[in-house]
């Protein structure tokens, strides 16, 4: 497992992005409300959902991200509170609090139903991460940290799909065609 204050240490904020599974679907955000970027890293999605309007949590392992993204927030005025969490062994006691919930590049299967109870009723949970095998070198190599075939829509089944696509083309040539990344799932449904 890497060492995550080593890795955000090293990079800047600025080159923080948002999930395109989150751009993408930006008009299904609503106008107004309380969000969550879940193992944010350095925040592409808080930094967005902020300028979206949202009053915005940001969760990470890292001390480092987290302190970065504060200084950061604070200084371009952008409505977002990071904190440090475990989210793999100590989830905060928290349920029905957020309108939208993102989750980019991040996969820990015993937490996913806890991302449900996050949401607010009629809340929002966009999702993007690796699936499938490993193609083309990209993404985790290990299968616990990728989801299988269609795996978000049986976890998820009870919340109103409004968004799934599964990339598992494993061909730089096509991809290069098509302009997409082998191996990912992307996935936006309502609670």
């Amino acid at each position: 497992m890497p060492d995550w204050d080593r890795v955000y240490s090293e990079k800047t904020i600025s080159a923080a992005t948002p999930a395109d599974v989150l751009i993408d679907n930006m008009h299904l955000l609503p106008a107004t409300g309380e969000a969550l970027d879940y193992a944010c890293g350095l925040a592409g999605n808080a930094m967005f959902l902020a300028q979206q309007g949202l009053q915005v949590s940001a969760w990470d392992l890292s001390e480092v991200a987290v302190e970065k993204i504060n200084k950061y927030s604070e200084k371009n005025k952008l409505d977002i509170s990071a904190q440090v969490y475990d989210l793999e062994n100590s989830l905060p006691d928290i349920k029905n609090q957020f309108d939208v919930v993102v989750v980019s590049y991040f996969l820990h299967r015993e937490s996913l139903h806890y991302l449900y109870d996050l949401l607010k009723a009629g809340g929002l949970l966009f999702y993007q991460t690796f699936s499938g095998p490993q193609c083309n070198g990209e993404g985790p190599a290990r299968a616990d940290f990728r989801l299988q075939k269609n795996e978000l829509l049986s976890v998820f089944s009870d919340m109103q799909l409004l968004y799934y696509r599964e990339d598992d083309i494993c061909s730089s040539d096509i991809n290069a065609r098509l302009n997409t990344s082998s191996g990912v799932t992307y996935f936006v449904a309502r609670k």
